[in-house]
């Protein structure tokens, strides 16, 4: 497990540099076709400007003295040729690149290579044409400002600008102490250098780490949106799974569900046949993964599979058997990643007016009568994936389920609200809040909808887990029904429940 956690982290910070190195070649590529540009026509520039000066130097030297003027004309101006052509060398270095670039000659790994070398070999020239007296140009200057730009234009990184910088302040400082050498020269120089060619290494350095944090931000934007589209897709599937609302029919099934994330670990199942003996039969599973977000998701996928594949094999299954196999499922499966789940499986037959469940570890279900009567529905085994096939008893139990009645369960998102203080809203707090609804009138009353609004004006702050609340009422034959008030019972002390095995009239 440790060593695909480290190669999944390996992976994406290849990635991500795969994607930086190609992006900055791209950049480099285009910054130094510019660059190229800038210097070829600066060079030019330059170039023009000291032939203008040198001819009307020489124009004016003829106006003056004519004779002396043609005399010293062929060496003035061999030497102005020999300046003019030594000053275009940086111009030549700098359109062979822009061609050779332009053309596809240099491969894009060799690009940097390339763009070192160019300003380097500039930055020399003006270096060794100062001290051989080329031209009128400071050497110093000249290659500080080559670098300079170099630095400001292309996305350099430090090292590349420190190799630069390192090859022309060696050439500098050789140059400085050629004539006289010693330690102390050498020092001299060494600073100077330094003072020279050390800001534009400081300006790459500061360039580059600001470009690599924008470009960080925004592939991470870019991942955000990516991930938000897929999340938004994923949860179209994920709702997809759940059951449509049954809206007519002697039961009725409604839900309302709140993901903690964009996705979540609860889930609702369903699955409608025909009663014992005519009518409906309601097979419904409510089950909470361990966990949030698209680990919890991607189990509850599994187990929609698991319990279409048990479902299909046999559509009349009880659930202390669905939840037995339930259990199988996640102790082989998903036990072993630390992932458990809770469910309630419950089995409702309209016909016999009979309702059975078994419940692994879940939070209690209340059964609401059409009395108003309020009785707990608590688990009956462990959380499902805690012990193996042999330990784990369902222990369902059946109980009577009339006409009027509605059952509500939950998951337990709905009882570990916290409100202002912290204080958690509980097992208790949420009988209270069914109880008083069942005191309330009944006309266009949602269960589902109204608890979970009642969770919500209660707690403060975002949900700290998946929430999902169910209800599930069986249709009454007259439109009215005298309320009884509201009494609160527990299947627990054994009121209105036997086990699966003992008989019970419908």
């Amino acid at each position: 497990m440790k060593n695909s956690r480290a190669q999944t982290r390996s992976l994406h910070t290849s990635e991500f540099a795969g994607e930086f190195e190609a992006h900055t070649l791209q950049l480099l590529k285009q910054r130094f076709v510019i660059f190229c540009a800038i210097g070829a026509i600066f060079g030019t520039a330059v170039t023009g400007i000291s032939l203008i000066v040198r001819v009307v130097g020489l124009y004016q030297e003829a106006s003056d003295n004519t004779a002396q003027a043609l005399s010293s004309l062929w060496k003035e101006g061999f030497r102005a040729a020999v300046a003019i052509a030594a000053s275009l060398i940086p111009v030549v270095v700098f359109i062979t690149a822009l061609l050779w670039t332009q053309r596809g000659k240099v491969r894009e790994q060799s690009l940097l290579r390339l763009s070192q070398v160019v300003v380097v070999l500039v930055g020399a020239y003006h270096l060794l044409a100062a001290q051989a007296g080329i031209g009128s140009s400071v050497g110093w200057l000249a290659a500080s400002i080559t670098l300079l730009l170099a630095c400001v234009l292309l996305p350099w990184a430090a090292r590349s600008a420190v190799l630069a910088a390192t090859a022309l302040g060696g050439l500098f400082i050789v140059l400085g102490v050629v004539q006289s050498f010693s330690v102390g020269r050498a020092i001299g120089w060494f600073f100077i250098a330094v003072a020279i060619f050390g800001p534009s290494v400081v300006i790459a350095w500061l360039k580059h780490s600001q470009y690599a944090s924008q470009f960080k931000m925004a592939v991470l934007q870019q991942r955000y949106g990516e991930v938000r589209r897929e999340l938004t897709d994923a949860r179209r599937i994920h709702e997809a799974l759940f059951p449509a609302r049954i809206d007519a029919g002697p039961l009725r099934l409604g839900y309302q569900y709140e993901p903690m994330r964009q996705i979540g670990g609860d889930y609702l199942y369903a699955h409608i046949g025909a009663g014992v003996s005519g009518g409906q039969r309601l097979s419904v599973v409510l089950m909470d993964v361990t966990g949030h977000g698209i680990p919890a998701a991607l189990t509850v996928n599994r187990l929609h599979g698991e319990l279409e594949r048990v479902f299909a094999e046999d559509p009349t299954i009880d659930p202390g058997r669905v939840l037995a196999l339930l259990n199988r499922y996640v102790h082989l499966t998903l036990a072993t990643h630390s992932v458990y789940v809770t469910a309630l499986c419950i089995r409702i037959d309209s016909s016999s007016g009979v309702l059975e469940f078994a419940s692994g570890g879940h939070p209690p279900a209340f059964l609401i009568g059409v009395d108003n009567t309020v009785r707990e529905l608590n688990s009956t085994a462990l959380v499902l994936g805690a012990c193996d096939a042999k330990e784990f008893d369902a222990a369902p139990l059946v109980t009577e389920f009339g006409p009027g009645d509605v059952l509500v369960a939950y998951t337990d998102g709905a009882i570990e609200a916290r409100d202002r203080s912290g204080k958690m809203l509980g097992v208790q707090g949420f009988l209270r809040l069914v109880a008083s609804m069942a005191g309330a009138p009944a006309s266009d009353r949602s269960w589902s909808r109204d608890l979970l609004r009642s969770v919500e004006e209660f707690r403060y702050g975002p949900p700290a887990d998946d929430t999902l609340v169910v209800e599930i009422a069986r249709s009454m034959p007259h439109e009215h029904l005298e309320n009884a008030g509201v009494r609160i019972g527990s299947l627990v002390q054994g009121r209105g429940m036997v086990s699966v095995n003992s008989s019970l009239s419908p």
